[in-house]
């Protein structure tokens, strides 16, 4: 008994110990799962192999994604030490994953879950046996640990295909509702701008700016922008609440070594260095300041206030005003509108720093001589006018010079012209020779029928004419000249009929030519003198699709660098090691990769696979050529409905731009692609074609149209027509066209010089090219005085009596670019002609017009015409 009694006695103290022991471990037990809790990784990565974890953490609710780019990564992996058994140690390594890599957030809704089942240290328990197997001693856990926040460029994993639907039709709603829009091409990285050292670019991640690594694809903080905030709050006239706002800003104005940005706000500037060490007001006037623009050492920045140019000196905060004579018609350093729009790519700023910051180039405008152009607004309270100088063909051009002036103040200096009559010329190009000496400039008579490129002491006076370009119809504006180290210059003509780049010696004399053939050189991207090697983009492979080449610096064949021969656009790095490639196919949605000069791929930027537009059926797309009666090779396109039957009739609705050298047929994923196949799958073929002019296919192919817009165009169309219309499964007396701004006039001009057409479109057509501006018209068409028949023969105005066909016309009725005036003048010729027609306008639309209105004006309009009304 006592030994039984002894026996209980000590079991009882056991136990006693036992529960005191776990009450004891409780506490600390709690602890640790806090602690773990707390102290979670950012994410745990995995390979897309694993295809069934990835749909069992999918079907938990868990969200899962996937890399869309390659990139190395600081993680920790875990080794398996005991078989079948947790691993007891873990390593970190610097590992490179592929897109496509399964990326979990530890820190979700459904962190427990994600835990017990990706985390390395959790056991293994049955679950997650069935996703990885029996581990094996010795090898890695499958799942590797991303302990703290980078950022990646991922995106969600393809959804599960049973919550899915597929085959679904792509409606109205679908493309315009805003409730029910689908991204059908997904997203692509962009704005991804090179530093110096060609080895990392900016990127804009999660809504801050970085330095990525270009090859390895880590990334820092370019700046903090708490640091940036406090810089900016230490001034007097910028609260905190604004100082963090600007802070936060990801487009910014640096200067030349990017360690200051330039900032606007509330019509002055500030200056502010990155490292948030200084800020400064530069500016203090109730006048808005204007194109602001660092100095190349950085030391000033140059704008322009009420039509005059401005220096001021960023450590002083020093304004001084460089020129006075601005105000009314008369604008220094900032484009009038015809300028903007047709000579410089709609960019007002007209000013350029000479490369050792000491002197400043610009231009000069005078309206005076220009008509006024008055636009209203009706919509708003109170009446809005706006006047604007706007030269329609045959008038008066603004008298425009080229000045220069010292930063440090004093007389302007200008270009002597006597060698041109006032009036009669425009000033296409401005920059600086290498040496700060000297500036160049190009001339051009109003009919662009001849350019000199000119030189000129930055003291001014008379100035020297390299040489003079000239082709068989117009000279385009070439892009600035490159300059060598010795002086010499690559620069870019049409002389052939073909955009090629040529050689010229420092002092403007030919050398050689660097590329050539029956193809287009459209960008010169690098040059690499010291291997020889000049990098541009072409058109050698395809004329619809751009591709990148490199060729040497002598001539010699071009060598493609860019794999498929599909669309590219490219960003070469500053050294030149380097390219950034954004392409796609009219199958492929748009994908970007880092690729070496060398063709070798090295990081995939982004996979972008765009899930969605699986789910919704696609018609059959075709690309080709038609051939006209001359054996010019057209290009075209033609679109047919997803249940397309070749033993029906279905009528087509055609649609083109068709401008002198502006092609709507690339072989590249369009953002209209989505829209036309809405418009297939309401039984209609969706056909495009460009006509010989807007091909692409040289400026030899554009000069058809010299002279007389609009005539040769419409034979292209008219061959095209015929022979869609010769295919068994068209309806040939239910084809409709639809185009906007030049588009626009060529429907309105096809629909009252041909009987090709049931109905058609004109969105913001220009219907006599007298009502169009100087610039632009007159280069194609000279001028009414000399070209009266030309202008008569392209007129939709003169020849309203004759419309074919139910035409209706859009516009917007603030558009400043192709005036109201034109649809006006049409209207009243077809009402005097006592012609049906349709009118829209669009009151708070300039020459873009959009909008769910618009939309679905245009899609009923296109059922009507085609006989496919609900």
């Amino acid at each position: 008994m006592k030994a039984r009694k002894c026996s209980s006695v000590i079991h009882v103290a056991l136990r006693i110990l036992t529960l005191t022991g776990l009450l004891a471990l409780g506490p600390l037990t709690d602890l640790r799962a806090e602690s773990k809790t707390t102290d979670r990784p950012y994410a745990y990565l995995f390979s897309e192999t694993l295809e069934k974890l990835t749909e069992h953490l999918q079907r938990q609710g868990i969200e899962v994604n996937e890399l869309r780019e390659d990139i190395d990564l600081d993680v920790e992996a875990y080794e398996i030490r005991i078989k079948g058994k947790r691993p007891t140690q873990s390593r970190r390594q610097t590992r490179r994953f592929q897109a496509g890599t399964i990326l979990v957030k530890a820190t979700q809704k459904s962190a427990d879950k994600v835990s017990v089942l990706l985390d390395p240290n959790s056991g293994q328990s049955a679950e997650s046996r069935q996703f990885f197997g029996r581990l094996r001693k010795g090898k890695d856990h499958p799942v590797v640990v991303l302990r703290k926040y980078v950022p990646i460029r991922y995106g969600a994993v393809r959804p599960l295909k049973d919550q899915r639907e597929f085959n679904k039709p792509i409606t109205f709603e679908t493309i315009y509702d805003p409730k029910k829009r689908v991204n059908l091409r997904g997203s692509t990285v962009s704005g991804l701008n090179w530093l110096e050292d060609g080895e990392h670019y900016l990127q804009v991640r999660d809504g801050q700016l970085y330095k990525v690594h270009a090859v390895s694809g880590r990334s820092e903080l370019f700046f903090e922008p708490d640091k940036l905030a406090d810089a900016l709050k230490r001034l007097p006239t910028i609260d905190d609440k604004t100082a963090k706002s600007l802070s936060k800003r990801t487009w910014l104005r640096m200067n030349p070594n990017r360690t200051a940005i330039l900032l606007d706000y509330e019509n002055d500037l500030y200056h502010c260095t990155l490292d948030g060490k200084t800020a400064a007001r530069l500016t203090n006037d109730p006048a808005r300041e204007e194109h602001g623009t660092f100095a190349p050492n950085g030391e000033f920045i140059a704008f322009v206030r009420d039509k005059n140019l401005y220096v001021v000196d960023i450590a002083t905060q020093t304004e001084r005003a460089l020129t006075t004579s601005g105000g009314g018609m008369i604008s220094n350093a900032k484009a009038d509108w015809v300028y903007f729009e047709e000579v410089y790519s709609r960019r007002r700023q007209a000013f350029w720093w000479s490369p050792d910051s000491s002197t400043i180039a610009f231009m000069q405008f005078d309206d005076s001589p220009v008509n006024e152009f008055t636009v209203v607004n009706n919509t708003t309270k109170k009446q809005n006018v706006e006047q604007t100088r706007y030269p329609r063909a045959g008038e008066l051009n603004p008298h425009v010079r080229v000045g220069t002036v010292s930063v440090a103040g004093g007389a302007v200096r200008w270009v002597e012209l006597d060698d041109y009559l006032q009036g009669t010329y425009l000033i296409t190009g401005v920059g600086w020779m290498p040496d700060s000496e000297r500036i160049y400039f190009f001339v051009q008579d109003r009919a662009q029928t001849w350019l000199d490129f000119n030189t000129a002491a930055k003291r001014a006076g008379e100035p020297k004419r390299l040489f003079r370009e000239t082709t068989k119809a117009w000279v385009d504006v070439p892009d600035i000249p490159k300059f060598l180290s010795d002086g010499s210059f690559l620069i870019f003509s049409e002389r052939t009929g073909w955009k090629h780049l040529y050689l010229y010696d420092k002092n403007g004399k030919f050398k050689h030519t660097v590329t050539r053939g029956k193809w287009e050189a459209r960008g010169l991207h690098h040059v690499d003198e010291k291997g020889g090697w000049v990098y541009v983009s072409g058109t050698r492979d395809s004329h619809i699709a751009e591709n990148l080449y490199r060729v040497k610096l002598t001539g010699g064949k071009a060598i493609r660098l860019t794999k498929a021969a599909v669309r590219h656009r490219v960003n070469v790095s500053p050294n030149g090691k380097y390219f950034i490639d954004t392409w796609s196919s009219s199958s492929t949605p748009t994908k970007v990769a880092l690729y070496g000069t060398d063709r070798k791929l090295l990081r995939m930027l982004d996979t972008n696979p765009a899930y969605k537009r699986q789910e919704y059926r696609f018609g059959k797309y075709e690309q080709f050529q038609i051939e006209t009666s001359d054996g010019f090779a057209l290009e075209a396109s033609l679109l047919k409905p997803p249940d397309f039957d070749g033993n029906r009739k279905y009528p087509v609705w055609f649609m083109t731009y068709g401008g002198p050298h502006a092609p709507t047929i690339r072989d590249s994923w369009s953002g209209s692609m989505a829209r036309d196949n809405m418009l297939a799958q309401m039984g209609m073929l969706v056909f495009k074609c460009d006509p010989r002019s807007a091909s692409g296919k040289g400026a030899c192919s554009a000069w058809t149209a010299y002279k007389q817009l609009g005539v040769q165009e419409l034979k292209d169309v008219a061959e095209a027509i015929e022979w869609l219309k010769k295919k068994p499964y068209v309806d040939g007396d239910r084809i409709g066209m639809s185009g906007h701004s030049y588009g626009g006039f060529l429907t309105a001009y096809a629909m009252t010089h041909s009987k090709l057409f049931a109905g058609g479109i004109a969105g913001a057509p220009v219907t006599d090219w007298r009502l169009y501006d100087t610039i632009y018209t007159e280069r194609y068409m000279d001028t009414p005085q000399n070209n009266t028949e030309g202008y008569d023969k392209t007129s939709v105005v003169k020849a309203a009596k004759n419309l074919h066909g139910r035409l209706m016309i859009v516009h917007g009725a603030i558009d400043d670019n192709v005036h109201m005036e034109n649809t006006f003048k049409l209207v009243n010729a077809l009402q005097q002609a006592d012609k049906e027609f349709e009118l829209m306008i669009y009151p708070r639309s300039r020459h873009g017009v959009g909008g769910m209105h618009y939309s679905r004006l245009q899609v009923n309009f296109i059922k009507s015409i085609l006989g496919l009304d609900d």
